[in-house]
């Protein structure tokens, strides 16, 4: 059978039950990703473990399963026993490419499938029916009496972001324009608190609290005290009852004042060195945590790295949470990060009215704080920035005529 834009049936019109599947093939000369929204009685993603795409493969129920073939084809199992709250799933296609249209793709076709894989009915994508949009609803599969199947083949100017919003998610406001985020290292302000703690060896700790963006201190280094720079970033378990989604990776990306190349230690692939450049070393990956023993990842920096870098130093602290360790959203680990030196420690601890949105699943990279390093102290930044949705980018420093830096979150890409 073949279907036509708008054209709505029964499930059981085209001999299917309770099982079928989708299978899209778009050719285009650009990246396009593909998701299926599982939405409610509202039509809304009130869940975002039902929004199924490449990073996330299938619904916790496994009602709805992604598998990618070859040349860009891919293959929706939707499964329609057991389901709640779940009453429509919206396949979907958005362009991963700021200069192209729907309308440059040169075609495609939606194939509708039985579980033995026979072809039932098929839907021809043709360019000339898009104009300018870069994300389309390509098919519903939706529930009213009984099972239906609808061909939309209509979308947004927005993509991907106005996608999401169309269907109720929260879309960072970054996410579409990620070289407008900046967050600047400026002048020192006044910490929060400023209680006094004492570490397991007696050691008496002036400790100093950030939780708020733009919040920082200023580290006097003395001469005679040749300690490292220990910082550890710590989260809890997320209290899930699961021990595979508790893992955060910690990364440092460094440059020296008046360059433009960025260094990244993080480990295992670039654990660094504290003699020999670049005079910070990652000190072991962790791969879990729990309430009663939190995850703890440090990095030692020399005190000396301005000097032995021959200028001012900037260093971004940031935590990534990988899909390969299950997708969970980087709010629910709490994470800080502490940075001592001699009894001076300083913590920037996570405030989820400034990082908002790191409570989506979909946010994976926490920017903890931001340090410069010069040969007489550290200034020490708060900053609760966060990557834009489903984006693997890595923070990025820019140094500033006036010796202060703007982080921009749209670095490469690194995975362990």
């Amino acid at each position: 059978m073949q279907l036509q834009q708008g054209q709505k049936l029964q499930l059981q019109q085209l001999s299917l039950q309770q099982e079928l599947s989708i299978e899209v093939d778009i050719q285009a000369s650009f990246n396009i990703d593909l998701s299926c929204f599982g939405l409610d009685a509202n039509q809304k993603l009130s869940d975002e473990a039902f929004m199924v795409f490449y990073n996330q493969p299938v619904t916790p129920d496994g009602a709805v399963r992604w598998q990618a073939q070859p040349k860009q084809t891919f293959h929706f199992q939707l499964n329609l026993v057991n389901l709640n709250q779940i009453q429509r799933f919206s396949i979907c296609a958005a362009i991963d490419d700021p200069h192209a249209t729907m309308k440059q793709i040169q075609g495609g076709t939606i194939n509708i499938k039985n579980p033995s894989g026979q072809i039932l009915a098929s839907f021809t994508i043709q360019p000339q029916i898009f104009h300018q949009e870069k994300a389309i609803m390509l098919a519903d599969v939706y529930f009213k009496d009984v099972w239906r199947l609808g061909i939309v083949a209509q979308g947004f100017n927005g993509g991907l972001a106005a996608l999401v919003e169309h269907f109720g998610g929260e879309v960072a406001q970054d996410e579409a324009t990620p070289s407008t985020i900046t967050q600047p290292v400026s002048t020192p302000t006044p910490p929060i608190s400023q209680p006094t703690t004492t570490n397991p060896s007696g050691l008496n700790l002036n400790k100093i609290q950030l939780e708020k963006t733009g919040q920082s201190h200023h580290i006097n280094l003395n001469k005679n005290n040749h300690e490292y720079l220990k910082i550890e970033a710590i989260w809890v378990d997320n209290g899930d009852g699961r021990s595979d989604n508790d893992d955060l990776d910690l990364r440092v990306g460094f440059m020296l004042q008046h360059q433009n190349t960025m260094g990244y230690v993080w480990c295992p692939s670039q654990q660094g060195a504290l003699e020999s450049y670049p005079y910070i070393q990652h000190q072991g990956d962790i791969t879990g945590a729990s309430i009663a023993q939190p995850g703890k990842e440090t990095v030692l920096v020399h005190p000396d790295i301005a000097k032995k870098l021959g200028g001012k130093v900037a260093l971004v602290f940031s935590v990534y949470s990988a899909v390969s360790n299950g997708v969970v959203s980087i709010a629910s680990l709490q994470p800080k990060m502490r940075m001592q030196y001699g009894d001076q420690l300083v913590e920037c601890v996570f405030n989820a009215s400034v990082s908002a949105k790191a409570k989506s699943r979909f946010v994976y990279t926490y920017v903890i704080g931001v340090a410069i390093i010069d040969e007489q102290g550290i200034t020490l930044q708060h900053s609760g920035m966060t990557s834009g949705r489903f984006s693997e980018d890595t923070p990025r420093i820019i140094w500033k005529k006036d010796g202060t830096v703007d982080i921009k979150v749209d670095g490469k890409p690194m995975f362990k």
